[in-house]
């Protein structure tokens, strides 16, 4: 006999389903959700092994997004072999670390400063593995915007190529063929003038010369003239402390004669002061001096009149004066 089933096990299993789905559906959408971002495509004409989805895209070495798709072609021509990689740039990350002014998630900002010069290369994260990642930075040089999409579907960020890259393109326009030539013409005339070059003759001048050298190093002149430098040298260093010592003197006495200059200086400005308190017109002893002056004059008057008296009454001292006689 079989076993009814139970509805309320049914429904709750189902209802344990439900659940489940929505939450793996929110766990996967909830990234976008809280996370929003801002989706450019970019265009390689190199290869793209060691770049996965997931890998950074940085912006001089700043984490501000990653890879959304590598892919092969998409919406460029049929002979266009760069590829095309999607990337997703994080608002959330932009906004905490850059301000307004800096803004990439903005169409209008993101032409501007790709007329700056901003480009997306390919760096390794690392030599031993060999990852890459998008990195964005403004190129010197000015480096031409070169597009690839033939209808606008994503907005476009132009590439640059790496260091390698470059350094590999410009060794490609080196004319190899070119250089050896020249290489080889060279050696010929280095070889030419080599052979006509007298090898003898340069080894028996060489080895008269050291002979020459090698009798003046030997002979007992040099070795007189080195005794007599050094003679010359040792007198000439005792004259120099004799000089020091006697200019150490003369700048004692020139210091002493100054200090003594510096007094007789003082004095005299003290005294010339001095003077010049007496002179002025409102000093005690020039208003002495007016006194004693008048007192002068007066008595010089005085003397005067007493010589006039005795002149006419030549007995005044004897007799006294006469006081004259009132008028009738």
């Amino acid at each position: 006999m079989s076993r009814k089933a139970n509805p309320t096990l049914i429904g709750l299993f189902i209802v344990v389903g439900l659940c489940l789905g929505a939450g793996a559906i929110l766990l996967v959408t909830s990234s976008r959700l809280f996370n929003p971002t801002k989706e450019y495509i970019l265009y390689f004409n190199a290869s793209l092994k060691g770049l996965d989805p997931g890998a950074a895209v940085k912006f001089r070495g700043v984490t501000i997004g990653s890879v959304k798709e590598v892919l092969i072609h998409m919406n460029q021509a049929p002979a266009d072999s760069s590829l095309p990689v999607i990337i997703q740039l994080n608002e959330n990350l932009l906004k905490k670390r850059s301000d307004p002014a800096f803004d990439l998630t903005s169409e209008a900002e993101m032409d501007a400063h790709v007329k700056r010069g901003l480009r997306g290369r390919l760096e390794a994260e690392s030599l031993l593995t060999g990852l890459l990642y998008v990195d964005l930075e403004f190129v010197p040089g000015n480096t031409p915007a070169t597009y690839h999409q033939l209808k606008p579907v994503h907005k476009e960020i132009p590439t640059a190529p790496t260091e390698i890259q470059t350094l590999l393109e410009n060794l490609a326009r080196v004319d190899v063929a070119g250089l050896t030539q020249k290489m080889e013409t060279l050696l010929t005339r280095l070889d030419d003038t080599l052979h006509d070059l007298d090898a003898r003759e340069i080894n028996r001048g060489i080895t008269n010369l050291l002979v020459s050298l090698q009798g003046v190093i030997s002979s007992g002149d040099l070795t007189n003239t080195l005794v007599s430098a050094r003679r010359t040298l040792d007198e000439l260093g005792q004259l120099s402390g004799k000089m020091r010592s006697r200019v150490d003197g003369l700048a004692d006495s020139a210091d002493q004669t100054l200090v003594e200059s510096r007094a007789t200086l003082s004095d005299l400005r003290q005294g010339l002061q001095e003077m010049r308190d007496l002179l002025d017109p409102h000093a005690s002893l020039r208003k002495d001096i007016n006194v004693t002056l008048d007192q002068m004059t007066e008595t010089a008057r005085s003397l005067g009149e007493l010589s006039d008296l005795l002149t006419r009454h030549p007995n005044a001292l004897l007799s006294g004066r006469k006081t004259p006689a009132p008028k009738p």
